[in-house]
């Protein structure tokens, strides 16, 4: 209610003559505060009842459909914002890249990077990121690399996403390190995203020396208590065959335990031929409340 008395308000400012600018200002502060709230609707009757509309204008509304995951209006919005003559800035470009990758429409992203290199927006190092996701999120690891190896300015963001993309691609395990290693070389420190990528490439792998060599790092740069890291870990231990590594971790969990912990625990015990009933998974888990999936179930029936 409080959201329509303000949009009515807005209506009424719109027939009084005068203070244009204020007017737009008005009503792009409007559409970004429905937009950061959630109320996507609001935003865009706001939007709708605005007479003159500037570069702002679009740029929160095509930014406030995409992150209210509306990717389909925000593309639409994109593409009338263009046929208005206006210029994209690099806000618009990378919301309107977002909803390109949230879509998996790889024709659209690539026609709006074209443009974005017409227009110098790809030397932007957010722009080059968000393009960097929408070649990782659909397949298109050479592409990605691509961009990567153009980008004159790299940040975090950066070598985590092009580490992920391989991760994701399943190429080469020593492909990912060697990526992992120039970030270092280049002076940045990993964080929980780099190590959650990295532990992601080798789990598929039953080597122990390298699963040894990341841990090592997790624990030097302090990130060893987080819950995604540590079932990274489980998963990668459970698979190499060191499940006393698994129960130390595990143990050490203890209210960060999930879903996913458990059913690491149990695949790694399956995995290597360890009897779980042997361990009290049935009765602890029981107590603790968290569901196991049903492929730990039929596996161990």
């Amino acid at each position: 209610m409080e959201g329509e008395g303000r949009v009515e308000r807005f209506m009424d400012m719109q027939s009084e003559t005068g203070l244009n600018d204020a007017k737009v200002s008005v009503g792009n502060g409007l559409i970004n505060m429905y937009a950061k709230c959630g109320d996507i609707d609001h935003a865009r009757s706001v939007f709708g009842l605005m007479v003159d509309k500037d570069l702002v204008s679009w740029n929160s509304m095509i930014s406030g459909l995409d992150q209210n995951k509306c990717f389909e209006d925000a593309v639409k919005s994109y593409n009338s914002m263009r046929k208005s003559g206006l210029i994209p800035s690099n806000f618009a470009l990378i919301s309107v890249l977002s909803s390109c990758a949230s879509l998996g429409c790889i024709l659209l992203g690539q026609q709006t990077h074209g443009e974005g290199i017409k227009l110098g927006l790809d030397l932007d190092v957010s722009v080059s990121n968000t393009l960097l996701a929408l070649y990782a999120e659909t397949g298109r690891l050479a592409e990605c690399q691509k961009v990567f190896s153009w980008m004159l300015e790299r940040d975090q963001v950066s070598w985590n996403t092009v580490i992920g993309a391989v991760a994701d691609s399943g190429a080469s395990v020593s492909e990912a390190v060697e990526v992992f290693l120039e970030m270092m070389r280049a002076g940045w420190s990993p964080n929980r995203v780099t190590f959650i990528n990295l532990l992601a490439t080798v789990s598929s792998l039953s080597t122990s020396k390298l699963i040894h060599q990341i841990h090592a790092l997790i624990l030097k740069y302090n990130v060893k208590d987080d819950n995604a890291i540590e079932n990274a870990l489980l998963a990668c231990y459970g698979k190499s065959g060191e499940m006393e590594n698994c129960e130390e971790i595990f143990s050490r969990m203890s209210e960060r335990r999930d879903e996913v912990s458990w059913n690491s625990m149990i695949s790694g015990y399956i995995h290597n031929e360890f009897p779980v009933q042997g361990h009290g998974f049935g009765l602890v888990n029981d107590a603790e409340g968290a569901a196991i999936g049903l492929f730990h179930f039929c596996h161990c029936s």
